[in-house]
């Protein structure tokens, strides 16, 4: 069984939208960064080539920022692949290839249910999140024991896949 989380598409004119938007975010920054570089040279706080550099510096980490976010909200799915002995979940990039993120063993699975319920029942697990906020479905926790210890891995299963994942709990005990 194979499910793919993905977000609403962006129809032609919002996806223009937030590439002129995230220009004009850049456009402010570098403004914005500059007159900085030059108060903190003009007033002698800083060398002008120290304030080049960290203005540089500044904008660099900003793009990243902005640029992490944009893959994160717009390109960014997960794949869910369920047999009878694991579920192994990928990220996928846009069309790209699915890359590896986890592997759930059944014969490890603890328990299913609401994250909170998880998280409260076992403190200190390590969360792991295959969610994205853009996607309609709600959000569901598989805690199992790893090697590295107890993970509660958050999804966003379907009915068919959440029904496979209780079914397969229910036969475990």
């Amino acid at each position: 069984m194979e499910q793919r989380v993905s977000g609403p598409r962006l129809k032609m004119w919002q996806g223009c939208v937030a590439v002129v938007l995230a220009a004009v975010f850049l456009f402010a920054a570098q403004f914005v960064l500059t007159f900085l570089q030059y108060t903190l040279t003009f007033f002698r706080i800083l060398d002008a080539q120290v304030a080049y550099t960290i203005a540089s510096v500044a904008y660099w980490v900003l793009g990243g920022l902005l640029g992490l976010k944009f893959l994160q909200d717009y390109v960014l799915n997960y794949l869910y692949t369920a047999n009878t002995k694991q579920m192994r979940v990928e990220r996928v990039y846009g069309p790209g290839r699915p890359r590896f993120m986890e592997d759930v063993y059944f014969s490890r699975l603890k328990a299913l249910g609401e994250p909170e319920e998880m998280k409260k029942r076992f403190p200190g697990a390590k969360v792991l999140r295959a969610t994205l906020r853009r996607a309609t479905l709600p959000v569901k926790a598989m805690a199992y024991d790893s090697t590295e210890g107890m993970k509660i891995l958050l999804i966003q299963p379907s009915e068919e896949m959440w029904a496979h994942l209780q079914t397969v709990l229910k036969g475990k005990k």
